[in-house]
């Protein structure tokens, strides 16, 4: 699995995507991009289809957005608990 993402010190959406993925503890590696050049930008248009930061690739899939990876990961490592399970919602709000 790779995260395709920009400079987590600016980049929010990247920084969410990877700390979603570390909280997982899935085994992926992490490609840092820049996207300040017009030739970057073709280069990021090549592993990305939006044109944008992050992407997953795992496998043949990709998975762009930060809120789409993060649902993919909640389905995927549910034992990462990154979505508060339903009758913990319901008790807080007893």
């Amino acid at each position: 699995m790779e995260l395709i993402i920009g400079p987590r010190t600016y980049s929010t959406w990247s920084l969410r995507g990877w700390l979603v993925m570390k909280r997982t503890g899935a085994d992926f590696t992490t490609v840092d991009v820049r996207y300040e050049t017009q030739a970057q930008k073709a280069a990021l248009r090549q592993v990305s289809p939006s044109g944008f930061v992050p992407v997953l690739r795992h496998g043949d899939t990709l998975i762009w957005d930060t809120l789409a990876i993060a649902e993919w990961a909640a389905e995927t490592y549910p034992e990462a608990r990154l979505w508060p399970r339903s009758e913990e919602h319901t008790s807080e709000l007893q």
